[in-house]
């Protein structure tokens, strides 16, 4: 559901988590609720938590471009325009974590297994995604797995697309953009790089300009990496935050066709 600034809830009063302003969990969407008191995930109440900082600092203006005093009249319109996408990126992961959201890995294994192009490449891009579930469970959206899933939908599956540019893809653009840019929290990257490559396959994501592109290449040197103990909990709570933020920024940035075209006629 994408909310519109007249269906926006009425102002209630924040609460403090660890210093910083956070909306209720009341007044946050029903599925954080949920998940909140949910034991599908390592730490629910913490990923809870995060969404309602999250929303309230943009709702707030709490960002450093509010912080500017030659930016002080624009900040309502700052918090009008993304608290907006702030809801709709906290409304988007709250459906995202829960438990039905995922991908039912075994039925698509089948389904790729019956068909005949490119089963083996298939076939291992779905396993990839499967190692990838075993490690990270549902401490990652759902819309992680489905993003690595999607070339599936391809008839090539290693076909390059622009998410922006690529009318197949315009439904799901928002959504799996923000999983490749977060996916840039450098450990996680490592381990998905790892995981894959044990398959055959370095999963890429290439961007210029904003604009991105989704890819498999295949990789003939296998390693392999593990998230430290130490910082693993971080690294997600990282990624999460990375996502959300990602998810509202899709919406602001200009692109453009320039960045993929063979040549460029300026007459």
């Amino acid at each position: 559901m994408t909310m519109t600034v007249s269906d926006r809830p009425s102002a209630f009063e924040l609460i403090t988590i660890q210093g910083e302003p956070a909306v209720p969990l009341a007044n946050m969407p029903t599925s954080w609720q949920a998940i909140a008191a949910g034991d599908w995930m390592s730490e629910p109440k913490v990923y809870a938590a995060m969404a309602q900082v999250f929303l309230a600092k943009h709702q707030q203006g709490q960002v450093l471009f509010c912080d500017r005093p030659t930016a002080t009249h624009l900040k309502p319109a700052y918090c009008e325009g993304n608290g907006l996408l702030a809801y709709e990126a906290v409304e988007h992961y709250g459906s995202a974590f829960l438990p039905e959201s995922y991908p039912d890995l075994v039925n698509i294994r089948q389904a790729v297994a019956a068909i005949a192009d490119q089963r083996q490449e298939r076939l291992a891009l779905v396993d990839t995604v499967i190692a990838l579930f075993d490690e990270l469970g549902y401490d990652v959206p759902s819309t992680f797995y489905w993003t690595f899933l999607h070339p599936l939908q391809r008839t090539d599956l290693f076909e390059i697309r622009s998410f922006r540019f690529s009318e197949q893809d315009l439904g799901v653009a928002r959504s799996f953009d923000a999983i490749l840019h977060g996916g840039y929290v450098s450990m996680l990257r490592r381990l998905i790089d790892s995981i894959s490559s044990q398959h055959g396959y370095f999963i890429e994501h290439g961007c210029g300009c904003e604009n991105h592109l989704a890819k498999l290449k295949p990789c003939d040197s296998p390693f392999d990496y593990q998230l430290p103990a130490a910082t693993r909990r971080k690294t997600l709570r990282a990624f999460f935050w990375s996502v959300m933020e990602e998810y509202l920024l899709f919406e602001q940035r200009a692109a453009t066709k320039l960045v993929y075209a063979d040549s460029v006629d300026f007459t």
